[in-house]
């Protein structure tokens, strides 16, 4: 059983082992017994993966997709059983939704083999504590995000640099972007050239995989077909083909209006159902997949899974699928870095982005923000104590003006 499991594991550490180490693998060193990395289709978790093995000796690493057919024939329990016997030490199985006994099957795992260390992968819509047994207790739970601003020009171009927390790019942007601005443009880099490409083809890992922008597009899609028709349906047995039709529906609206400010008697309508409870779970499955973002008016608002106040795409690379608005674009790169700077924060419910009753957003109950070109003024949020203007189009900000490129330096 594990002679061919071996040498497909060998062959996947072999090809997706790159030098350049995200984010993820310098702030997470995954040294519980049991971690679950989850995460959007693409954003590079498989690839993770193979970085972590890497530090492994060649049989005391085990890979195993449970996407492959080939592997349907050994549970994962009886695989961990025989790699333990072995001698094994790290077992990673991805695409773990992918699997129907998945939660027991870990937890039985976890409890019989206290020497053998497990990292699994699987959807960002992936519930944890809601199967069918409760791995909360457990396992650590980690979920990581596509690529920054700062982590494609690192992964593109081979550079080093800094991110920063929200406090310090507020409090000292222009030092910290004429730094950066002056390190590309000693190798004939603009920053805000690289920052288009960025807007368009960045935040995923594999754009650099592509011979073109055309073939990353269509894979784009495929991506998000695969999230709605295959991961969803695994993850959440009470949808069926009806309601996934719906969910797709949904999604091709919001994609041709966002960022716009819904009403769910428009959506219902839009996608032709009744009730506001179906419009809702199915605006949080979308949410839940990393396809959209709800930015809601406060957390209380999440926590009761009110109506949205704005619905954007996740990452503004979706956004290219059809031709963007600029102003658009814009809303959600800062709204895409920002949500993701408090995952990886793991922020308590204040420390997060959220609508505001005058400007754009609102972060941390705090900062009131503005998102525009460079030639938008204060107008909007004028009086407003700890408010300032994320402006596109500029290198190097001044006081309360701050470049939007920046905030790409989050993580």
């Amino acid at each position: 059983m594990l002679t061919n499991l071996f040498r497909k594991s060998h062959l996947f550490v072999k090809n997706n082992n790159l030098k350049y180490r995200r984010y993820f693998i310098q702030k997470e060193p995954l040294e519980h017994r049991l971690s679950i990395i989850l995460g959007a289709r693409g954003i590079g978790k498989t690839i993770t993966i193979a970085q972590y093995m890497s530090a492994y000796g060649s049989n005391e690493a085990l890979y195993v997709s449970l996407d492959d057919i080939n592997n349907a024939k050994e549970s994962i329990y009886e695989i961990a059983e025989a790699f333990e016997l072995q001698g094994g030490k790290l077992l990673c199985f991805d695409e773990i939704h992918k699997y129907d006994n998945w939660s027991q099957e870990l937890k039985s795992i976890y409890d019989s083999f206290p020497k053998l260390k497990v990292i699994a992968s699987g959807s960002s819509a992936l519930e944890i504590h809601k199967g069918s047994h409760d791995l909360s207790r457990r396992a650590i739970v980690y979920t990581m995000v596509g690529m920054s601003f700062r982590e494609f020009l690192e992964l593109h171009y081979g550079y080093d640099f800094d991110s920063f927390s929200l406090e310090e790019i507020i409090n000292t942007h222009q030092t910290i972007a004429d730094s950066i601005v002056d390190k590309l443009s000693a190798h004939e880099h603009r920053v805000l050239v690289l920052f288009r490409d960025y807007l368009k083809f960045g935040y995923y890992p594999y754009y650099l995989s592509m011979p073109n922008e055309v073939y990353f597009f269509q894979t784009l899609k495929q991506n998000i077909n695969v999230s709605i028709e295959s991961d969803l349906l695994n993850i959440y047995p009470s949808l069926n083909g009806r309601s996934i039709k719906k969910i797709k529906l949904l999604l091709a609206v919001i994609m041709e209006n966002v960022p716009f400010t819904p009403t769910i008697k428009s959506l219902k309508q839009s996608i032709e159902v009744r009730d506001d409870r179906t419009i809702k779970e199915y605006l949080a499955r979308l949410d839940d997949a990393g396809l959209i973002k709800l930015l809601m008016k406060s957390s209380l608002s999440m926590k009761n899974i009110d109506k949205p106040e704005k619905i954007y795409l996740a990452n503004p690379n979706l956004m290219y699928i059809t031709e963007p608005e600029i102003g658009n674009v814009r809303e959600t790169f800062f709204m895409n870095q920002l949500s993701n700077y408090y995952t990886i924060q793991n922020s308590l419910n204040n420390k997060g982005i959220f609508s505001a009753s005058k400007g754009d957003f609102f972060l941390e109950e705090k900062y009131t923000v503005e998102v525009g070109g460079k030639n938008k003024d204060f107008k909007q949020i004028a009086n407003i104590p700890n408010s300032f203007l994320a402006l596109d189009d500029i290198e190097v900000g001044f006081g309360a003006k701050i470049p939007l490129w920046l905030f790409g330096f989050l993580y």
